[in-house]
């Protein structure tokens, strides 16, 4: 049987690189994971024990990607920053970071 010369298969684009050549934040891998609808990003107080504070945490429909807890004198600022940091690694290359929890 002949087997047919297949095309190489086109790069899959998300939703978000065909609507936005560029961010229009600070935090393009954020911005990146938000327009491509397949995660939240969730800031808030966590009440457990000894309260948390301020957190970020950035998951997909399986996994906590991403959780940080707000440092003392961190600005709001600088806490997305520190979450855009750790979310490249976590989405590429599965390197998490957890600081609710602690290690497992």
């Amino acid at each position: 049987m002949a087997r047919s010369k297949q095309s190489p298969r086109k790069k899959r684009t998300t939703r978000a690189q065909r609507r936005k050549a560029r961010p229009s934040t600070p935090w393009p891998t954020i911005e990146a994971f938000l327009d491509s609808e397949e995660g939240d990003i969730t800031l808030g107080s966590i009440d457990c024990g000894p309260s948390l504070g301020y957190t970020a945490v950035a998951s997909d429909g399986h996994d906590m990607l991403v959780a940080l807890v707000r440092r003392r004198d961190e600005t709001l600022h600088q806490l997305l920053t520190r979450l855009e940091q750790a979310l490249g690694p976590a989405l590429e290359e599965q390197i998490y970071i957890d600081e609710i929890n602690g290690p497992a």
